[in-house]
């Protein structure tokens, strides 16, 4: 009984349920590849649950729509389930210029300096070039960095340390 409506499912398909079906997978598939905002993924879902419910609707006499459905939905993961893991795979080995998974910053290190190591600064002496209210930019080892003060003002020109660094921050004090 199962495999006679297997079989059924599939002979007994319209031809827009067959489209329903295709472009489902192929906008998951798509979705898989270029992880973003989900339209593709959003689209995906909808046209396979189009699918689903047409196929439900415009059935033939012989058919057991209730497994028919359990079926199509089996078909359903399974295919997705193979693509993915697909897609896992072609990560690993390298096959994929951008991976499903990224590993890492959404910022490009080449192009921010909110992630570069500051703990270097620690307990280094500069200069205030600007105003510290508690934030504003000073000079260290002749370059410049944005800095907040522990102290609440620290004038310009004023000789600062290097207190502590967190991430991007630099916390400094007047010497």
């Amino acid at each position: 009984m199962f495999f006679t409506q297997f079989g059924l499912l599939f002979t007994n398909m319209e031809w827009y349920v067959i489209v329903a079906f295709i472009l489902g997978l192929v906008f998951l598939f798509i979705e898989f590849l270029q992880p973003g905002f989900g339209i593709f993924g959003i689209a995906g879902i909808l046209f396979l649950a189009c699918g689903i419910v047409l196929r439900a609707v415009f059935h033939k006499p012989e058919d057991n729509v209730v497994m028919q459905l359990f079926q199509f939905l089996l078909v359903d993961v399974l295919i997705l389930g193979l693509c993915f893991l697909l897609l896992l795979i072609a990560q690993k080995k390298g096959w994929l210029k951008r991976g499903i998974f990224t590993v890492g910053t959404a910022v490009d290190p080449d192009y921010s300096s909110g992630t570069e190591n500051f703990s270097a600064l620690v307990g280094k002496e500069g200069r205030a070039i600007t105003v510290l209210r508690p934030s504003g930019k000073a000079e260290i080892d002749g370059k410049t960095y944005d800095v907040v003060s522990a102290d609440f003002l620290i004038e310009q020109g004023e000789t600062i340390v290097v207190l502590a660094t967190e991430g991007g921050k630099i916390q400094v004090a007047k010497k």
